[in-house]
């Protein structure tokens, strides 16, 4: 799923943060790598609720529950579902 590295990325760390020197960027990676796989999964879980509470926040009001959620997956997705099942 991800992306191979290209030579954009730094070397080691995959990170490709065009406006951070290398030393700053290997520094964030060792502390991300010092975490625990459960905190470094905590961490993305906490990132995704973030972008969903966000992405809600723009959804209209007054749909109903199933357009919401019709609505939030082609946000998110970049399609609708129904184009997936066919």
């Amino acid at each position: 799923m991800g992306a191979p590295a290209t030579s954009e990325r730094y070397p080691d760390t995959g990170f490709s943060v065009k406006d951070t020197s290398p030393e700053v960027n290997q520094m964030v990676f060792d502390r991300m790598m010092a975490l625990s796989g459960a905190e470094r999964l905590i961490m993305g879980c906490d990132m995704f609720d973030s972008a969903r509470a966000m992405v809600m926040a723009s959804i209209p009001d007054g749909l109903s529950e199933t357009e919401q959620r019709q609505l939030f997956f082609k946000r998110v997705y970049g399609t609708d579902l129904e184009s997936l099942l066919e």
